[in-house]
């Protein structure tokens, strides 16, 4: 793994996609990756939506839809703490934890910014 000075942790590498917008959503059997136009962000950990005052889980009704509906808005914001939170332009936020806890396997998340830059949480 290559780094930079700027780009040391996580939510450094996530800020950088702060402004893109998120291109497709690939639901592949037990996990879920987020594209950026190139750079992937794929949850082990399956993500949850909030919008307005609503959480949608993996399984549950209006779940897809709820995070397709996400395809095209820009990523304006990103938290990284207990939980990976990115919050889009319309407010809505896709939330992955990174507790201990809520590991579905050995990692909750893997994030590729480039061929040079990755991470694993």
């Amino acid at each position: 793994m290559t780094h930079t000075e700027q780009d040391r942790t996580l939510a450094d590498g996530l800020r950088k996609l702060i402004g893109s917008k998120l291109s497709s959503i690939e639901f592949v059997m037990d996990y879920v990756q987020l594209r950026f136009d190139g750079p992937t962000l794929t949850a082990y950990t399956t993500p949850t939506v909030v919008r307005d005052n609503d959480k949608y889980a993996w399984g549950g009704s209006g779940y897809r839809d709820a995070l397709c509906d996400q395809i095209s808005h820009e990523l304006r914001q990103v938290e990284v703490d207990e939980q990976v939170r990115l919050t889009f332009d319309d407010g809505v936020s896709v939330l992955i934890s990174l507790r201990d806890e809520d590991y579905t396997g050995p990692e909750a998340l893997h994030f590729v910014l480039d061929k040079d830059h990755w991470w694993v949480a």
